[in-house]
């Protein structure tokens, strides 16, 4: 099972979860690549991205040519 979890300023780790009930206790093992985070602060970081991404000059297909592309190439 796979957790998001929130860490408070006083470094409280929370987590929410339907499977969690109260007194359960779980292993937690961060990777050895450190913590990932997935902060609420990066949504900007994600517009930045998204706008160089629109001035590429990449041939639009609409959901239809793509769905008929992929059930070609699936014969």
């Amino acid at each position: 099972m796979s957790l998001i979890a929130e860490v408070t300023e006083q470094g409280v780790l929370r987590v929410k979860s339907p499977a969690l009930k109260p007194g359960d206790e779980i292993v937690l093992q961060t990777c050895d690549g450190g913590v990932r985070n997935a902060g609420k602060g990066r949504w900007s970081d994600i517009e930045k991205v998204l706008k160089r991404i629109d001035k590429l000059d990449f041939p639009r297909r609409t959901h239809e040519e793509i769905l008929r592309d992929l059930h070609e190439l699936r014969g």
